[in-house]
């Protein structure tokens, strides 16, 4: 049994082991609205949180397309907290922007393909101060997805309640009961798995509509009428043209014929003191 004075330094080694079975690689891509990068999840060793050796091998490298990715991303939905989206249904909200699927569609699937067996693919995306952080990964015929943070504030409580993460339509959901052990190292973040196969059958999202301001319609009515005026302006003036050009060829051809038309002799007239003679009886 060990000295209670040197329990806590054990906890401490163990807890010390157990986060630096992670290692983040450079990232796949990175611009304002966030990072996509690889994660090597090494072999665990036996902690007071993780009981047995657990070994992470997913499905990887992946040909997943961009825009199979971007089904994958626009599906994903989250509950049990307000969010800044459009809804989806009572309570629901898109876990993603449509701005932020564009972002991370291209990205995410390079990083697919690049990933090995021991690496799952890590987002981030930023949105005024806010974060929304999480991996996934293949496995088999299904992508497995687990969020970490959702437009969480750097100064949050890390142990606030988190959503709940679905996928829309719900038919590409797959249930794994029981998961494999490795796949729950976190237990409390929310995660869904999806079937491959329906998200190729899965036609693509069309891009959520925002309802504009009444100050921005105003401004493009105001715009669309002019637009309007300007062009039956131009109209009106090719028209006048035109008809100018007509009038013109119709008088050049009339002075054209005149100039060509033969002039008529003179009529000469008796001058005076002349006259006929008479004619003559004949006997």
């Amino acid at each position: 049994m060990w000295p209670k004075f040197t329990l806590p330094i054990v906890l401490t080694s163990l807890v010390i082991s157990a986060c630096s079975a992670l290692s983040t690689m450079p990232p796949i891509g990175q611009g304002p609205l966030g990072t996509v990068a690889l994660e090597r999840v090494s072999i665990r060793g036996t902690t007071a949180r993780y009981s047995t050796p657990q070994a992470f091998h997913a499905s990887h490298p992946a040909t997943i397309s961009p825009s199979v990715t971007a089904r994958l991303l626009t599906g994903l939905t989250i509950s049990g907290l307000d969010g800044p989206h459009r809804t989806t249904g009572p309570d629901t909200f898109p876990l993603f922007s449509q701005e932020e699927v564009e972002f991370l569609a291209p990205l995410v699937s390079a990083a697919f393909h690049q990933a090995q067996p021991d690496q799952r693919i890590t987002f981030m995306v930023k949105d005024d101060g806010m974060t929304t952080q999480g991996y996934l990964f293949a496995y088999h015929t299904t992508i497995q997805v687990a969020l970490v943070h959702y437009r969480t504030a750097p100064t949050a409580n890390s142990r606030s309640r988190q959503p709940t993460l679905s996928f829309t339509p719900g038919e590409a959901l797959v249930r794994l009961d029981p998961p494999e052990p490795w796949m729950v190292t976190e237990p409390e973040w929310p995660r869904v798995a999806i079937a491959v196969e329906a998200l190729h059958r899965r036609a693509p999202s069309p891009a959520p509509m925002t309802e504009p301001t009444p100050a921005k319609i105003s401004h493009e009515g105001e715009q669309q009428r002019l637009q309007q005026e300007l062009q039956a302006t131009k109209d009106l003036v090719v028209k006048q043209a035109e008809e100018l050009q007509q009038l013109k060829e119709e008088l050049d051809t009339l002075r054209r014929q005149r100039s060509e038309k033969p002039s008529a002799p003179p009529k000469t007239t008796p001058k005076a003191g002349q006259r006929k003679p008479a004619a003559t009886p004949t006997p």
